[in-house]
């Protein structure tokens, strides 16, 4: 059975960097799985979805690719004094904190009153994602996870989650925490990993994400762990300080051009691979794959025979092979992480990512690719 989505839990705590020294924050992540026919439905859902907000959304790109049925990772942060917990989404491809402060189904929820470190702002905050709007007001407390320390951190409390109903009340999400940059930050904050930059606590201002289907999967902050990955990192500098944004030179199937090239993001909120849907539409041709209401399902005895994917972001190459790409799998149907997207680029989720082990590096505006060390558990075996 594919591992769809992951979560990350424990304590967390400090500790030496097995790559060289220095202090590293370690989020451990624990897996969730799905059905096939979970999965099949959650595709078909947001992809009518996606489409549909496509021209109302297409100027706020990319709110709405983020997919909240796959839930792909929660972490333990602090918020307040003492601190209150909640399970936040850690997202490279959005650049707030917001948390509810208001029950919504078993959610933990933030006390502003409870909090002797917090002060009151009040300005209204509102966020549209492809399922409709979360919105709330902006207030200031700490916010802390692992051994580092946001103070009087601006973030909004939420009372209005109506755009993502039932995905969210029954979900294992309590928030997110935007990883990407401040240009983009709803109310013109300033984004997380920002702050954290500023204040000199993280050894590197850098993180990376390890999956795997197993249980060992990992956010880390402050540098890099060497057993994560093999070789060394190839290096792509980004083309916009907006999401994690590189260009991509070319892509190719089995050695054949697909699309015109264009940018990618690479986005810890996308369990799949997006890309604009005629690249999509062609690729699925050329593999044959069933597809329905944006589920592309090919056949598990042919996948061996089937091109791989190769996407050129810089001067480094890629390579996806079709087996890599599935996410779940029944008898002799296997499901693919991959769907159209409204956005005019394409966006490198989960699927991506427990291939290639991503060095984030705010200080030098620029992602690192290394092969994971996770490579033989990112395929369903069939």
């Amino acid at each position: 059975m594919s591992k769809l989505a992951m979560a990350c839990v424990g304590a967390l705590a400090w500790q030496a960097s097995a790559a060289g020294g220095g202090g590293l924050v370690r989020l451990p992540m624990k897996r969730h799985e799905k059905t096939f026919a979970e999965v099949v439905s959650s595709i078909k859902k947001r992809n009518a979805r996606l489409m549909s907000t496509a021209s109302v959304n297409a100027s706020a790109f990319p709110l709405p690719v983020h997919d909240f049925e796959d839930m792909s990772y929660t972490c333990t942060v602090q918020l307040g004094t003492p601190g209150q917990t909640a399970e936040v989404l850690f997202d490279t491809g959005s650049s707030n904190i917001w948390v509810p402060g208001k029950h919504f189904g078993t959610h933990h929820v933030y006390n502003h009153r409870a909090s002797s470190s917090y002060h009151a702002n009040g300005e209204e905050f509102r966020i549209e994602y492809g399922s409709g709007p979360v919105a709330g007001f902006l207030s200031e407390d700490n916010f802390d996870f692992g051994g580092v320390s946001l103070k009087d951190f601006t973030f909004a409390e939420i009372d209005d989650v109506s755009g993502l109903g039932k995905l969210y009340s029954e979900g294992k999400m309590d928030g997110i925490v935007g990883m990407a940059f401040s240009r983009i930050a709803q109310n013109h904050l300033v984004a997380p990993i920002e702050a954290m930059a500023k204040t000199g606590q993280l050894a590197d201002p850098v993180f990376a994400f390890y999956l795997e289907n197993g249980d060992n999967s990992e956010l880390i902050f402050g540098g890099v762990d060497s057993k994560h990955y093999t070789g060394d990192f190839a290096y792509v500098d980004l083309n916009a300080e907006t999401y994690w944004q590189v260009g991509v030179t070319s892509m190719e199937l089995g050695g054949r051009q697909i699309g015109r090239g264009g940018n990618a993001i690479v986005d810890s909120g996308t369990s799949l691979l997006a890309g604009p849907p005629e690249e999509v539409e062609s690729i699925a041709r050329a593999l044959r794959a069933d597809t329905s209401q944006g589920v592309l399902i090919v056949s598990c005895a042919r996948m061996a025979g089937m091109p791989d994917l190769t996407f050129t972001l810089g001067d480094a190459h890629f390579t996806l092979k079709v087996s890599e790409m599935v996410i779940q799998k029944q008898d002799d149907e296997c499901v693919l992480g991959m769907q159209p997207s409204p956005a005019p680029l394409w966006i490198l989720g989960d699927v991506f990512m427990r291939k290639y082990y991503v060095k984030f590096d705010y200080g030098q505006k620029r992602m690192g690719f290394a092969l994971s060390t996770a490579t033989s558990s990112t395929t369903v075996v069939v």
